[in-house]
C-alpha cells in the first residue's frame, strides 16, 4: 500500500500542476485582456478629443465668418452735412519752426439751428482751433494717429460751444506741413 500511495501523491501532484499551469495561463491572459483593453481606451479617448477639437474649431470659424459677413452686409450711414471752416495757416511751436496749412470742415447731422449757430459762432471756433493748432509741434501734426487725435480734440472743443447741437466729425480737407 505503501507503494500505491506515494503513486497517488504523484499522480495527484502531476493533476495539480496543469491546473496552476492553467490559471497561470488565464491570469497571463487576464493581463493582456487588460493592456487591450486600457489600449482601446486610450485610442477611443484620443478620437473624442479629435472629434471635439473640430468641433470647436468649425464653430468659431463660422462665428467668425458670420461676425465679418455682418460688418460687410451693414449699410453705411447716411452722409453728414457738413459746414466748411476758413482755412488755417500756422507755424508749429517747434524750435526750427515749419509752416502748417489746414482745411477742415465739421460733420453734423442735418439741423437748421445748429447750421445757423455755426454760422453764428464761426469767429469763436476759429479762435478755439487756432489757439489749439499754435501749440502743436511737427511731431504733433506728423503721423496719421497724430492727425485723428487732433480732429478728436478739435471736435470735443467745438461742441462745448454749440447749444443747438453736436458736430459728429472733423474732416480735414487739405493738411500741409513743411
Amino acid at each position: 500500500m505503501g507503494d500505491e500511495e506515494r503513486v497517488n501523491v504523484e499522480e495527484i501532484e502531476e493533476q495539480e500542476k496543469p491546473e496552476e499551469a492553467r490559471a497561470a495561463g488565464a491570469f497571463e491572459t487576464s493581463r493582456i485582456i487588460k493592456i487591450l483593453l486600457y489600449i482601446a481606451g486610450a485610442i477611443l479617448a484620443i478620437f473624442i478629443i479629435i472629434g471635439i477639437s473640430y468641433l470647436v474649431a468649425k464653430y468659431v470659424q463660422e462665428q467668425r465668418y458670420q461676425r465679418e459677413q455682418d460688418i460687410v452686409l451693414a449699410p453705411p450711414p447716411p452722409p453728414l452735412a457738413h459746414f466748411d471752416m476758413p482755412s488755417f495757416s500756422i507755424t508749429t511751436n517747434d524750435p526750427e519752426p515749419h509752416f502748417a496749412k489746414i482745411t477742415i470742415s465739421l460733420g453734423y447731422e442735418e439741423n437748421v439751428e445748429l447750421n445757423a449757430e455755426l454760422v453764428q459762432r464761426t469767429p469763436q471756433m476759429q479762435h478755439v482751433v487756432n489757439i489749439l493748432l499754435r501749440d502743436k509741434s511737427y511731431e504733433d501734426l506728423n503721423s496719421v494717429e497724430d492727425t485723428v487725435n487732433l480732429a478728436e480734440e478739435i471736435k470735443a472743443h467745438i461742441n462745448v460751444l454749440l447749444l443747438k447741437g453736436k458736430v459728429k466729425e472733423v474732416y480735414f480737407r487739405e493738411f500741409v506741413v513743411n
